[in-house]
Parts: structure tokens; C-alpha cells; sequence
């Protein structure tokens, strides 16, 4: 269209590497011919590289405004205007976590079919993953690694061919995701407009939507006073800002309504919580939260797992960690002795050689 303004909101955020990188190349050359672009994004690695000025907001106000001065914008910078305070609180690991328990979840040679209806799907291809009480297993993997795939197979969403799953030491077989919530299992899903949230509908229903028999009166009615008061119990618990319990939660922030998702679960008290990109889509200030408030349930004991892209994330928060490729578990190891370089040479893995990096130098 020839257009002098484009105006791009979260562009990048369904995008491959190889497509985001291409799509800035673009800018870069709409840049050139006098375009005036305006980038909002909640991914500050690519305003960093990309952008000539930055506006950031905190709250609905102005917090500040940065400059290219001979090179990318300091993420530092950006991030301390956007949450007020130093970066280096940001992705930082807990001093004191309890020890995880005994194993709740346990998942043996998992297998899935490839589905007609979804036939960009990753196969799983004889996945054993342990899950355990008060503990956050943290799953990394490049995009196609199938750590979606996983998280759907497990809690019903997806049809298993051929494996195991125990919980507290009894097999299962959830044929539904209606199955594995009446177990004790609870997943936020990786795209939260369209399978988690309700959009149209107010917060109340939306938080209390997975727990009917819970706030009902036992003659098909809802409770509201019950429902009203755990909501409020819960808004209070996790900082949930909203205008009251009526509004639409599409009208909430990226980080609220995740948090009611949250709320949703916390309700029924689970066993397991798999949470995929937890934080996606919302501001680093609201990630932080998120992180606390995943601490805070592993510390009630409840098993929790949180797939996540982002690997300053997953090294944060994790207890223990799990990597993926094509579909198949290649690596293995505590949190606390990963790093990025580790985690990626492991979910770069070919599937025949499926050693952390330690074991293959040792072999070398």
C-alpha cells in the first residue's frame, strides 16, 4: 500500500527464528526507503537489535525513553525502565527452594500417532520423564522438539499409542482432558486466547469454569457467594488487577489473565500443574510475578511443569531440567549446574546420541 507509517503489534510472536529474522531484514529495508515503523513487542532482544528509539510504558504511563547511540539498546536499560528496578533481579534463582518429594507423575515410553487433523504435530517417540512433588521440572527444546505434544498427551488432549502414565503410582490412561482434571492434573495452555481464556465472558466464570461441582449448591446452581469469595481469596494471592469480578478478561493485561488461568487451577487443589510459556505474551515485570507464583506452588507440593522457549527462564525458575528433540528426551540435569550453552548443544542433539555434553567429552 505504499504505506509512510506501519504500525506492527507483536509481530514476531508466532513466528519461527528464520521467519522473525527475515521479517526485521524487512524492516530494516523499509527503514531505508523513509518508512516510519512502530514495533510494540514484548520481545526486547528484537526492539534491541531493530530499534532506533524506544518508548517504554509501566502501568498505562510513560517510564522512559532510550536511544541508539552507536549500537543495539542495553537490554539492562530497557528492562529497568519497564519493572523499575535492576535487571539483575530479573531470572534470578531462588536462595532457598525446598527438596522435592517423592515422584507423583511418571511417564514411560510414550508414543503418539501422528493426527490427520494436525498433521504439523511433533510425534512423540518413546518419552520417560519423571515428575515429582514440590518440584519444578523445567522442559526446554527448540520449536518442532514436541514439548507441546507432551504436555497434551499427558493431560488427555491428544491420543497415546502405545506407553505408560502413573500418578502416585497407579497407571492412567485420562481420554480426555476432562479425564486428567477429575485425576488431579492441570495445564495452562501455549496459546491462552484460544484455549484457555473465555474472551468474551466476565473473569468469574472464567476462573471457575474447570470447577463447577466445587461452587455449585448441589442442585445444578452456582454458589456465587463461594465463588465470589475464593476469587477473592485468590485475586489477593496472586496481585490479579482488575476492575471487578464482571469485566470481560479480555480487558485484563497478558500477566492478569494468565494469573486468573492460574487461579482456575489453584482451585481444584492439583496433584500436577503443566504450564506451557507460562509468561509469553506478557511484560518482564508480570513474568517475574508469574516466576514467584510458580515457586509458591511448588512449595505447597504440588508437582509442576513449565515448558518455556525462553531458556534465561527456564535456568531461573527450574529445579530440575529436561531437554527435547524431535520428539525424544536427550538430556537431563539439575538447575542448578545448567546454563544456556549446556541446555542448547543438549536440545541440538541428534536423536542417536542422546549423552549431555559432560558424558560426550568424556568419550571424546
Amino acid at each position: 500500500m505504499k504505506s509512510r507509517l506501519i504500525i506492527m503489534d507483536e509481530p514476531t510472536s508466532a513466528l519461527t527464528e528464520t521467519e522473525v529474522q527475515r521479517l526485521l531484514s524487512i524492516m530494516d529495508r523499509l527503514r531505508r526507503d523513509k518508512v516510519a515503523i512502530m514495533f510494540v513487542t514484548h520481545r526486547l532482544e528484537e526492539a534491541s537489535a531493530i530499534c532506533d528509539r524506544m518508548t517504554v510504558l509501566r502501568d498505562g504511563r510513560l517510564a522512559g525513553h532510550l536511544d541508539r547511540q552507536g549500537g543495539p539498546i542495553a537490554l539492562p536499560k530497557i528492562i529497568e525502565k519497564m519493572v523499575g528496578r535492576a535487571a539483575s533481579e530479573l531470572y534470578a534463582r531462588p536462595a532457598q527452594r525446598a527438596v522435592a518429594g517423592d515422584v507423583v507423575l511418571s511417564v514411560r515410553g510414550l508414543r503418539t500417532v501422528r493426527d490427520p487433523e494436525a498433521p504439523h504435530a511433533i510425534v512423540l517417540d518413546g518419552v520417560d520423564i519423571d515428575l515429582k512433588a514440590g518440584e519444578i521440572l523445567g522442559v526446554a527444546g527448540l520449536v518442532g522438539s514436541g514439548r507441546t505434544e507432551l504436555a497434551r498427551a499427558i493431560f488427555g488432549a491428544d491420543r497415546i499409542a502405545a506407553g505408560t502414565i502413573t500418578l502416585d503410582g497407579q497407571p492412567i490412561a485420562p481420554a480426555s482432558p476432562a479425564d486428567a482434571i477429575a485425576l488431579g492434573i492441570g495445564l495452562v495452555p501455549e496459546d491462552r486466547k484460544h484455549q484457555a481464556i473465555f474472551a468474551a465472558l466476565g473473569i468469574l466464570p472464567n476462573f471457575s469454569v474447570a470447577s463447577l461441582g466445587t461452587f455449585s449448591n448441589g442442585f445444578g446452581f452456582m454458589a456465587e457467594r463461594r465463588e465470589r469469595d475464593a476469587l477473592a481469596g485468590f485475586r489477593k494471592m496472586l496481585s490479579i488487577r482488575m476492575a471487578s469480578v464482571e469485566q470481560a478478561i479480555e480487558g485484563l493485561s497478558g500477566g492478569n489473565q494468565q494469573k486468573v488461568i492460574l487461579a482456575r487451577w489453584l482451585a481444584r487443589d492439583p496433584k500436577v500443574l503443566i504450564v506451557d510459556e507460562p509468561t509469553r505474551g506478557v511484560d518482564v515485570g508480570a513474568k517475574t510475578e508469574v516466576h514467584q507464583i510458580l515457586v509458591q506452588l511448588a512449595a505447597r507440593g504440588i508437582a509442576v511443569m513449565m515448558i518455556s522457549s525462553e531458556l534465561p527462564e527456564v535456568l531461573a525458575v527450574s529445579d530440575r531440567i529436561v531437554t527435547m528433540r524431535r520428539g525424544r528426551i536427550t538430556g537431563e540435569m539439575p538447575g542448578i549446574e545448567a546454563n544456556e550453552e549446556k541446555l542448547m548443544e543438549l536440545m541440538a542433539l541428534d536423536k542417536r546420541d542422546t549423552r549431555g555434553p559432560d558424558a560426550k567429552e568424556q568419550a571424546r
